[in-house]
């Protein structure tokens, strides 16, 4: 018998080189996942048909007495021949695969359109559901400009909301609330008790200084730490004075930093710690247990960096409340995600610093009313402790209200109405 390896890289082309050699008949004795594809081993029906075809046995001349007795009795037990061993396989292999490989084939070949029926059925969703945010999105701008045409005021105060830096999605959510009937003063009215309503600050009496405890200052480096620590320990000491103040740095990164807060220190008759791991710490605030207030300068910390978690950690397990600064001259989008970052596990409260470098300070505030934040104070300068003020948020509003971008970052007309469109359909 003859044996041909077919050799193939999937197995329905070495079987298509099978059934072209040696014909539909063929018999497959073997198959196996070789470097260059599928091995398939297989030989001719009619080559089978040789190895398990018996000769006839020759007629004998006379029966003896013998061959009466092994014919009745049957041939004794014997082992088969080598060559009858594999004609024994190749035939049982031969019906096995005769009836196995039209049904793989059906298999593979049902599972084909099956995926093809698939692939299509996800597309036919998806464009269903972009048809369907689109028929949203129509909808929105449709009930938009209807609300427009009704009360045209809507536009000029959306305009005046994101001239003063507010995102276009929060004075998309003011307007659509403003009454209809208001004088242009009676609008910026409206639109400022509004803001001042959604502006959570802590009243002057319940301060950090009037409540006294634990509190840490945290947010990225350059947003004012050091020196809005050194306001509030002279508020505290020129009220309390120095046996009320414990103050502590973990800022052992940049230079000078610690010489920063220790000449402040020293000026206010305050000794300043330093805390470089979680038991120093601990160490800290139990020997300063009886102080009012104690503040800790924290290193500076990109929000994405991989330590805030790491610092936030310390300080929660050090039950130390977190203050986080807020420098108003950055963009809104990076205010935004500062807070995300460090709100983790609550914060005490915020601080924003470098109002008197802002031009606009709508975004910042835009941030603090969106994260339901509580401002504690707001710093205006470098000066030690003159620069630092209770938040008001009368002065505030005032001040967001009537800042206004320059010529160059004014929109026309027409282009507001582009933007106010696609305010609407976006939500951005």
């Amino acid at each position: 018998m003859k044996l041909k390896k077919f050799t193939a890289p999937t197995t329905r082309e070495a079987l298509q080189k099978l059934r072209a050699e040696l014909g539909e008949d063929a018999i497959i004795l073997s198959t196996k996942q070789t470097a260059a594809g599928t091995e398939v081993l297989a030989a001719s029906s009619h080559d089978l048909d040789m190895v398990t075809e018996k000769p006839a046995a020759p007629a004998p001349a006379s029966w003896t007495k013998a061959d009466r007795a092994q014919l009745a009795v049957g041939e004794p037990d014997r082992q088969p021949t080598p060559a009858e061993r594999v004609a024994q396989q190749v035939a049982a292999q031969r019906d096995v695969l005769i009836n196995r490989t039209p049904v793989v084939e059906q298999v593979a070949q049902r599972a084909l359109p099956a995926n093809d029926m698939v692939n299509e059925q996800t597309a036919v969703l998806d464009e269903i559901k972009q048809m369907r945010q689109l028929l949203k999105d129509q909808m929105a701008m449709m009930t938009w400009r209807d609300g427009l045409e009704k009360n045209p005021q809507r536009g000029e105060l959306w305009n005046l909301l994101t001239q003063s830096g507010f995102s276009p999605l929060f004075a998309r959510t003011v307007v659509e609330n403003l009454p209809s009937g208001l004088s242009e003063t009676q609008m910026q009215d409206w639109a400022m008790n509004v803001l001042k309503k959604n502006l959570s600050v802590v009243p002057a009496s319940k301060d950090i200084v009037e409540t006294g405890g634990t509190f840490a200052l945290v947010g990225p480096t350059g947003v004012g730490k050091t020196t809005t620590t050194a306001k509030m320990a002279a508020r505290c000491v020129v009220k309390y004075g120095a046996d009320s103040l414990g103050l502590i740095t973990t800022d052992s990164y940049r230079i000078g930093a610690q010489d920063q807060l220790r000449i402040y220190g020293k000026i206010l008759g305050v000794q300043v710690y330093t805390a470089q791991t979680h038991a120093d710490l601990l160490q800290l605030r139990n020997s300063m247990q009886r102080k009012r207030l104690i503040l800790i300068d924290t290193v500076g910390m990109g929000q994405r960096d991989s330590r805030v978690s790491e610092q936030t950690k310390i300080l929660t397990d050090s039950h130390v409340k977190r203050v986080l600064l807020l420098n108003a001259t950055s963009q809104p989008e990076t205010l935004d995600d500062v807070v995300r970052h460090y709100k983790s596990t609550g914060l005490s409260g915020a601080i924003l610093s470098k109002l008197d470098e802002a031009i606009k300070i709508g975004g910042v505030l835009d941030v603090v009313m969106r994260h339901k934040l509580t401002l504690q104070y707001i710093a205006t300068g470098q000066r030690v402790p003159e620069d630092l003020f209770p938040a008001d948020p009368r002065v505030l509003v005032h001040r967001a209200m009537r800042s206004r971008s320059s010529q160059a970052f004014q929109a026309s007309s027409e282009e507001l109405k582009w933007k106010m469109a696609q305010v609407s359909t976006t939500g951005i």
